[in-house]
């Protein structure tokens, strides 16, 4: 009976341990994926997407874009992106980063604001302000954002910005979205130093009682 409970306390241990490296490696990803991209930039070489320019493709507008979707009726698709979001971007080299949007309704349906901040962001080297910009209903359940923060190097001067266009389509039920999105990094000149594609996975953001 003693050897058991040493087995199943060993065991116990373990599995903390396990779960603790592949938390902290999940949180070492986001850094060292930034410091290659730096790495990068300063060796003066320019990635394949980068050469290719990848965009974001719009999406077609849907013919029934003044209905509704999902399960809260008679709520506007056109604002069904509204709300804040849980994101996984799974860059090229299939790093992963976690990170929230924030999607803020407009003057009118269908656009508004977006405030984007991920682990990635104040990773060094170079750290960089939340991410900013707007967002568009396209039709049916697809929209487009685009948003961009300013970076700094490692004296904190200006360098530049990084952001995203990001293409997003949402789930039936309105909790869920994936999408596909182009990551940028941009001098002080606008010039595209480093770009990347992004497979996005997003799930609503839901508050928490006390």
């Amino acid at each position: 009976m003693k050897s058991r409970r040493i087995f199943s306390i060993l065991v116990l241990i373990g599995l903390v341990i396990i779960s603790m490296t592949a938390a902290q490696a999940q949180n070492n990803g986001a850094a060292e994926l930034k410091k290659r991209i730096f790495a990068q930039i300063a060796s003066g070489a320019r990635s394949q997407a980068a050469q290719t320019n990848m965009a974001v493709q719009s999406h077609s507008v849907d013919a029934a874009a003044d209905g509704h979707v999902g399960i809260l009726a008679g709520y506007p698709k056109k604002n069904a992106l509204v709300g804040t979001w849980n994101v996984v971007l799974t860059f090229g080299d299939g790093s992963e980063v976690r990170s929230t949007l924030q999607i803020l309704p407009g003057g009118k349906d269908g656009e508004g604001s977006a405030v984007h901040a991920s682990e990635f962001s104040l990773a060094p080297p170079s750290p960089t302000l939340p991410e900013q910009g707007s967002w568009e209903f396209v039709g049916g359940t697809l929209f487009n954002a685009s948003y961009y923060g300013y970076s700094f190097d490692e004296q904190l001067a200006p360098f530049g910005k990084i952001g995203f266009r990001h293409a997003i389509t949402i789930g039936g039920t309105q909790e869920s979205f994936t999408g596909n999105a182009v990551f940028e990094v941009i001098d002080l000149n606008g010039q595209i130093l480093f770009t990347d594609t992004c497979q996005t996975r997003g799930v609503r953001q839901h508050p928490v009682a006390p």
